[in-house]
């Protein structure tokens, strides 16, 4: 049996294979309190880990997420995007330093946070019998090259080795292929907690290839909660500030519950009691569906994108997979069916939305074991990778490899020192967007990679470099740096550094893993916070709160 591992924002699930079926491995099951005994959630593992109120140990899942106090979600998040005061306006171009966690007034980058939850599964797997060593893993289709090198990092330091980093939408496709085998053109709306992905796929009967990918990586049911929260504190009118930390995150759950309950188009209206404030208010649905209506018109965007990338009209979608939580919603599955109609939805009872992405991955897991079947995944490049150059006040950037290219995919240009008589040069490595600077919002830096000269030359010609880039089937990327006149290699390896050092990704990272792990068995005896400091809010790297300070993306909203 071979396994695979949906790693989400909000909730992971395991599963495995024979090649011909799949199921779920239960993770957390057991532990699923009465209130959240919802179809399907035995299957899920929230991705979340905190401290134990009592007992002041670490926990995951959902205890942490119901029993916790500041409970630790959205790490899947944390993982590919900057950290606050990344971007500076004396710098070149941003720099994806990484975010870190709170726990016992102790910091934890974001990865390790990350490998303690895969750790989770594995000792999971371990208590049925079962080896779960290797896995294929998914991804967001859109996730950056940070977010892909790090969600390897961190299965890698729980013991788990990636055979695979496989998109979330194609997983899907394939879980639902492996059941119901009609060949076309299968579009994915792929909408779960955190992030959001359309991707449009061409099958064959045999051969799976991914056309087009877009998505909004901050778009997902957190951002439902908010929408919720701020409906909250206008019937409130006030800001409850004598609530503790804890009872602030008790009542986050109660939000999220409520928005489950009103997400059901058979409920009119959900009772809300806050007995922290000694109050209690009611929820219309006519309300929350105005709220998050932007929300949903929002995620029509990429859709539209994904369909003009490739000149598919609607019409030439033969069947459309709505996965994730947050794509059950009613008004998002009418919003969807508008487009291609009602017709091409594929029922919910034929692809399961919670649990389609990890079955999908396990069943190419085996695929890739199999020699006869390892080809017929065709995967497709989700941005354009480059290098940045000088361009006046602004980055240049120079694509090697473009949006949409079939992986395995490669591709070179040729690189001048900006002087003359340079002894080094740097090479910064950059997701993008033709036509867009390296240092705009559309951009995403990788690495800056040092390349000593082997002399210098009054002409910058003379020390012209060829940049070879290779990009494998699981979104990682390899450079080669040759010296154009001497055929002489500079530079060659995966683009694995992120911080404003060149440090390995993943140095420290195993001592800090263990040093987080031993908070299951050891008592805090300290507060569960760390000392105040400006903009805490964003430099915590927590995900979106409902908090005392409510966020968005890190941006302060209101207070809660």
């Amino acid at each position: 049996m071979t396994f695979g591992i949906d790693f989400g924002t909000s909730n992971s699930v395991v599963a495995r294979s024979d090649g011909l079926s799949s199921e779920i491995v239960p993770v957390d099951g057991g532990n699923v309190p009465a209130q959240w005994r919802l179809p399907e959630f035995e299957d899920l593992f929230p991705s979340v880990l905190g401290i134990r109120e009592l007992q002041r140990t670490l926990c995951f899942g959902w205890t942490a997420k119901t029993s916790s106090t500041v409970p630790i979600d959205a790490v899947k998040r944390m993982l590919g995007t900057r950290s606050a005061g990344t971007e500076l306006a004396d710098t070149d171009s941003p720099l994806l330093d990484e975010h870190h966690v709170w726990l016992g007034g102790q910091p934890f980058r974001s990865t390790a946070a990350a490998a303690a939850l895969f750790s989770q599964m594995k000792e999971a797997a371990q208590r049925a019998f079962l080896d779960l060593s290797e896995a294929v893993i998914t991804v967001p289709a859109n996730a950056t090259g940070g977010a892909r090198y790090r969600t390897r990092a961190a299965a890698r330091l729980a013991g788990i080795n990636v055979k695979a980093l496989l998109n979330e939408p194609t997983a899907a496709a394939i879980s639902y292929a492996n059941e119901i085998d009609i060949a076309g053109n299968l579009l994915i709306f792929d909408w779960g907690g955190g992030t959001i992905d359309v991707t449009l796929l061409d099958y064959d009967g045999k051969y799976f290839e991914e056309l087009s990918s877009r998505g909004i990586a901050a778009l997902g049911g957190l951002e439902f909660d908010e929408a919720l929260a701020r409906i909250v504190l206008e019937k409130l009118g006030e800001i409850p500030e004598k609530m503790s930390r804890g009872e602030r995150d008790r009542w986050r759950r109660v939000v999220e519950l409520t928005k489950i309950s009103l997400s059901r188009r058979d409920v009119s209206e959900v009772p809300l009691d806050i007995p922290e404030l000694g109050k209690s208010l009611k929820i219309s649905r006519t309300e929350y569906t105005a709220a998050v209506a932007p929300l949903i018109e929002r995620a029509m965007e990429p859709l539209a994108q994904c369909l003009q990338d490739t000149g598919v009209t609607p019409a030439g979608v033969d069947a459309v997979l709505m996965i994730g939580g947050t794509s059950q919603i009613p008004e998002a599955r009418d919003a969807v069916a508008s487009i291609f109609g009602a017709d091409r939805i594929i029922p919910p009872e034929l692809c399961n939305p919670m649990t389609a992405v990890a079955r999908g991955a396990a069943i190419y897991s085996a695929a890739l074991d199999d020699p006869g079947h390892k080809d017929r995944f065709s995967l497709v490049t989700n941005y354009d990778l480059g290098t940045a150059f000088d361009a006046g006040p602004r980055k240049g950037f120079q694509p090697v490899i473009r949006r949409n290219r079939t992986l395995a995919a490669t591709g070179e240009c040729r690189f001048l020192p900006s002087r003359p008589m340079a002894s080094s040069v740097t090479v910064e490595i950059v997701e993008g967007e033709n036509g867009y600077p390296a240092d705009s919002d559309r951009a995403f830096p990788l690495a800056s990679l040092g390349v000593r000269l082997p002399k210098p030359e009054q002409d910058p010609e003379q020390n012209a470099l060829l940049v070879r880039f290779i990009y494998d089937h699981s979104g990682i990327l390899a450079v080669k740096v040759t010296h154009e006149s001497t055929q002489r290699l500079l530079f060659s390896g995966e683009i694995e550094s992120f911080g404003e050092d060149g440090t390995p990704l993943q140095e420290g990272l195993q001592s800090e893993l263990i040093r987080l792990l031993s908070l299951a068995d050891t008592p805090l005896i300290e507060r569960d916070e760390r000392p105040k400091e400006p903009n805490d809010a964003e430099e915590e790297g927590e995900s979106p709160r409902i908090d005392s300070g409510l966020t968005v993306n890190g941006v302060p909203q209101a207070a809660v």
